[in-house]
């Protein structure tokens, strides 16, 4: 398993309310979400995908929609940041 780098930790440390709560609702539900347009578009939820928490793909049984998921990554940040550890 691949350690978290500095740059992501020192990210879970500043991350917002509204990154903590998607990480978090991302990493409870490890099928991913659908991803509105807006959301695609938001500055604040692209900072999880450039810290490599977050990642999207197509579902295609779905016609090829835009989902994402958490990744290892925003797994490990999610559980601790659940415990208080950042």
């Amino acid at each position: 398993m691949t350690k978290l780098t500095k740059e992501q930790i020192e990210f879970a440390g500043s991350m917002t309310i509204k990154q903590r709560h998607v990480l978090r609702a991302l990493a409870i539900y490890p099928n991913g979400w659908f991803m509105s347009a807006s959301e695609r578009a938001d500055p604040e939820l692209y900072e999880l995908f450039r810290h490599r928490l977050v990642q999207c793909h197509h579902v295609c049984a779905t016609g090829g929609l835009p989902s994402w998921g958490v990744t290892d990554f925003g797994k490990r940040i999610a559980e601790r940041q659940a415990k208080g550890e950042c």
